[in-house]
């Protein structure tokens, strides 16, 4: 890869002006003007240069002698080396007896300059390299590239760490990255998708659904004193290998999907918490779920004031107790008979009956995450 651009030689250019006052070239490995003080110069071909490539060391060019060679001026011309090959040469215009101590320093400085930007090219080319891996991971169905082993072992990935995975939705991609990269452990992996940050996060298996609540809350809380910003988050269980892996994140997304649906205004969203919900989006996948009667619905149409669905909510956050259900709704268990008298009365289902309940519950998660 051509590391030596346009754009580093001109950073290289500015940087060193703004340092010793001389006017600045930067030619490439044909001799051709990269970079440079005097814009007019660029894409010109700098016959100094040249000289330096084909000789592999320096070269200085006087007053008398710049009038006779095409497309330079006095000053001093230095190899420019990476991994002990010339890539290019910067030149310094001006008297060389004025300018040769400026020399070596400005040839230093430009090669420090040159490596700094090839180690963050190979860090930020890494990370794209780990974010493909995480997206095959996430998205894996029994068979990899046969390079996904290598690739892994060269990053230095280890697979056979236990991890599930967490879905973060944001407004701010970068801010969030920013702050959660700081707090993730060296193992964790990390894909940024379109609006939410995918974390593979290295987990204690025994105790996995309690750490991750505990670590997302303290994100959540972390981040809203700080950044004020909207973040969710939604979290898979452990699955062993990487189809373990795979079925995690799959958790974790159809639970961030529920979570949003049924709870807009909870932040952190647990799979263990949404089993049946996410039973019916994979299922509805398959088209499973269009044979669930629309009890829902019935109800809905027929209870202008919401009483009846109010109290048909409060009598499953209740698991079917009446005596609790009564109390949440503020009123007398008789009036709740009332009410769930005409339920059955509507839907032909009476949710005093567990098995009832469970078929309008159904139809109403069904109605609620379409």
């Amino acid at each position: 890869m051509d590391f030596l651009n346009k754009q580093l030689a001109q950073e290289i250019v500015d940087r060193t002006m703004g340092i010793i006052g001389k006017n600045i070239n930067v030619m490439d490995n044909r001799g051709v003007i990269i970079g440079s003080g005097d814009k007019n110069r660029i894409d010109d071909v700098h016959e100094g240069a040249v000289n330096v490539i084909k000789q592999g060391s320096g070269y200085e060019i006087s007053e008398e002698e710049a009038k006779r060679l095409h497309g330079v001026k006095a000053g001093v011309n230095l190899p420019i080396y990476f991994d002990e090959k010339i890539i290019g040469v910067i030149g310094i215009t001006g008297a060389p007896e004025e300018i040769r101590s400026f020399g070596e320093l400005v040839r230093m400085a430009a090669e420090l300059s040159l490596q700094q930007a090839i180690l963050i090219n190979e860090i930020q080319w890494d990370e794209r390299l780990k974010e493909e891996l995480v997206s095959q991971i996430i998205h894996y169905e029994g068979k990899m590239d046969p390079l996904f082993m290598e690739r892994a072992m060269r990053l230095g990935i280890d697979l056979d760490l236990p991890r599930a995975a967490l879905v973060i939705l944001t407004q701010d991609r970068k801010k969030t990255f920013a702050y959660l990269k700081s707090r993730l452990e060296k193992e964790d992996l990390l894909l940024m998708q379109h609006d939410r940050i995918v974390v593979l996060k290295t987990i204690q298996p025994s105790r996995s659904a309690s750490q991750l609540r505990k670590l997302a809350d303290g994100w959540i809380n972390g981040y809203k004193s700080t950044k004020k910003a909207y973040i969710k988050i939604s979290i898979g269980q452990y699955h062993p290998g990487l189809s373990g892996l795979a079925k995690s994140y799959d958790q974790a997304d159809h639970t961030l999907k529920a979570g949003l649906k049924l709870a807009p205004d909870k932040d952190i969203f647990l799979y263990e918490d949404y089993y049946l919900p996410v039973f019916l989006l994979t299922a509805s996948k398959f088209g499973l779920t269009e044979e669930l009667q629309p009890y829902f619905l019935m109800l809905k149409a027929k209870d202008s004031k919401g009483e009846l669905t109010e109290s048909f909510k409060a009598l499953i956050e209740t698991n079917g107790d009446m005596n609790s259900a009564a109390q949440k709704l503020f009123i007398h268990r008789n009036t709740l008979r009332y009410r769930l008298d005409k339920i059955t009365e509507i839907t032909g289902k009476d949710p005093r009956k567990t098995t009832d309940l469970l078929h309008i519950y159904l139809s109403f998660l069904n109605n609620e995450l379409e």
